[in-house]
Order: structure tokens, then C-alpha cells, then sequence
């Protein structure tokens, strides 16, 4: 039976989200792609850079919403 776990390879060590039911398998890693960790976060999103006043938030009408 196959099973995919995924996890991460770091300084010579694989970190796995999860725990394998079996006691001992074998196992076949392949690589994906590297991570650049400065890379993963390359631009903040607008809505923490400009966030909603509790004050501006009012109740849209159905009709409003789909006109948009």
C-alpha cells in the first residue's frame, strides 16, 4: 500500500506533518521544489495595509452585492 506524507527537508533532516500507521517501510523521496523562505511572502496583502474602520462597515442589500 502506498501512502504520501508530506513534510519538509532541512539541514539534512525530513521533518513529516504527520506519523506513519506503519512500524517499517520502505520509502522512495523525491524532491519537489526548494524553498525560499524569503520568497513566500514577496507582498503584503491591501486589506492589512488599508483595514476597514468598524465604523465604515454598514449592511449590503442582495441587490447591491450582485451589482457589484
Amino acid at each position: 500500500m502506498y501512502k504520501t506524507i508530506d513534510g519538509i527537508y532541512e539541514d539534512g533532516k525530513i521533518i513529516l506533518k504527520e506519523k506513519p500507521l506503519m512500524k517499517k517501510a520502505k520509502v522512495e523521496v523525491t524532491f519537489l521544489h526548494e524553498i525560499d523562505e524569503l520568497k513566500l511572502f514577496k507582498k503584503v496583502p491591501d486589506i492589512f495595509l488599508n483595514p476597514i474602520k468598524v465604523s465604515r462597515i454598514r449592511r449590503i442589500a442582495r441587490e447591491e452585492l450582485h451589482a457589484r
